[in-house]
């Protein structure tokens, strides 16, 4: 007899590989925004650039236009090279449509 397994698809996934830990601060950090060059991006990443900036004053924020942009562009290790080669301590990823 042939058996057919189902999975309930409203169920919750057990995470496995936990996002590092957030950081306490943007004080005295380096900040690098990825633009994904979607809805809005060139106009929402630069506010949110300069809203951080007013908050965090001793806080690097090294704009989108300093990396590659699109999803596909920025998702490679050179992308992830330029970041480390920078110092980046934490990545702000955007725009979603």
């Amino acid at each position: 007899m042939d058996t057919l397994e189902v999975f309930d698809p409203s169920g919750a996934t057990e995470v496995s590989v936990l996002h590092a830990p957030r950081l306490q601060s943007l004080n005295g950090k380096t900040v690098a925004l990825l633009s994904d060059d979607m809805w809005q991006a060139h106009r929402m990443l630069p506010m949110i650039r300069e809203k951080l900036q007013a908050l965090y004053p001793d806080a690097t924020f090294i704009p989108e236009t300093e990396f590659p942009m699109g999803t596909r562009q920025m998702d490679t290790e050179e992308t992830v090279d330029m970041l480390i080669e920078r110092g980046v301590e934490a990545v702000i990823v955007g725009n979603a449509s």
